[in-house]
């Protein structure tokens, strides 16, 4: 199929699903073009760098894969250097897959899917109307045009979908049913290494301190460096979700020293992050949501669990749908064409 077959197909959303996605589209031939609110592309899969060459994990911790077609993709971003396993999580939540991590940063997961694409970062949508055939996309910054699309990929968490599709109630209803926890995350360097702390930790506690990993422990990161990524509970999340950053550094270091039973290290940076969306708590339970037949769609973890793996499981099979529409459409405009 020609790359500039007239198909316009706007996938709103760079995290894995709609990286995954895309990528399938462009392998077969069209021309996605990808829109994210962010400066960057991933989505939870992030590694945040600072002035100083700090550098953090500071969203998802690892990739595991238990369906063959994940398993391919991180042995083949293995096999490219964009993955290494991470022995310190071995079985992480007691599942015998084996923990894989972006190498130097998780971003490094999804920069292979990211190849060639049109990508257009700071583009945050605002709105979808329907001018007649297709969809008029509207975006919040100014210097960002609408631009108009036959089909529409809405790779986002789904609380950002149901404002989108207004008009669409049986949908928002479902969407509204399903259920995304948030999280704190502490990005925190020592002087040097907390004592009698494993690299991995996941207390079980729904408080504070949830989940606590020295950066370090993860292949192709710095040893030098004493660069922690703690996790607070869901619930704690919740209940603080609009504090301050600087007062929820705050709590979750008094928090990490009396799970410590003693005073921390000095200091040398500390910054906290909001994910407002982190994990899917209930899931669709399907692999996307086909809001116009043949023209708008949903998808993203949210669909299937929170996993890595189901983003991408989830937009890869919104791309099959898509390309089985398409693959119609041609099908269809030739024989249209032959018997003219």
């Amino acid at each position: 199929m020609p790359s500039d077959f007239p198909h316009r197909i706007a996938v709103v959303g760079a995290g894995i699903a709609g990286l995954t996605c895309a990528r399938r589209l462009a392998d077969a031939g069209y021309a996605p073009v990808v829109f994210d609110k962010s400066r960057g592309i991933g989505g939870r899969i992030a590694t945040r760098r600072t002035a100083e060459g700090l550098r953090f994990d500071h969203g998802a911790q690892y990739a595991t894969a238990r369906g063959d077609a994940f398993s391919l993709v991180l042995r083949n971003a293995e096999s490219e250097g964009h993955a290494a396993p991470w022995p310190a999580a071995a079985h992480p939540d007691g599942a015998p897959a084996t923990p894989y991590v972006g190498v130097p940063g998780m971003s490094s997961l999804v920069k292979p899917l990211a190849a060639g694409l049109e990508i257009h970062t700071a583009r945050t949508l605002t709105s979808l109307t329907s001018p007649g055939r297709g969809w008029r996309l509207t975006f919040a910054e100014e210097d960002a045009p609408s631009i108009e699309a036959d089909c529409i990929a809405l790779c986002l968490p789904a609380p950002q979908v149901s404002p989108l599709i207004r008009g669409f109630r049986e949908h928002q209803a479902e969407i509204e049913e399903v259920s995304i926890a948030p999280c704190w995350t502490l990005m925190v360097t020592f002087e040097h290494p907390l004592a009698g702390l494993a690299d991995v930790a996941q207390t079980g506690s729904d408080g504070p301190i949830h989940w606590i990993a020295r950066a370090g422990s993860k292949p192709g990161r710095p040893q030098s460096q004493a660069n922690y990524v703690i996790h607070a509970g869901p619930d704690w999340s919740r209940t603080h979700l609009e504090r301050g950053q600087d007062d929820i550094c705050i709590r979750m270091l008094e928090a990490l020293a009396a799970h410590l039973g003693g005073a921390l290290p000095p200091i040398l940076h500390a910054v906290s992050h909001r994910w407002r969306y982190a994990r899917t708590e209930k899931a669709l339970g399907r692999p996307f949501m086909e809001i116009e037949p043949g023209s708008l769609f949903a998808a993203g973890d949210w669909c299937l669990g929170a996993r890595i793996e189901a983003g991408h499981d989830s937009g890869a099979a919104l791309a099959d749908r898509i390309l089985a529409i398409l693959n119609d459409t041609v099908s269809s405009e030739r024989g249209s064409v032959e018997h003219a």
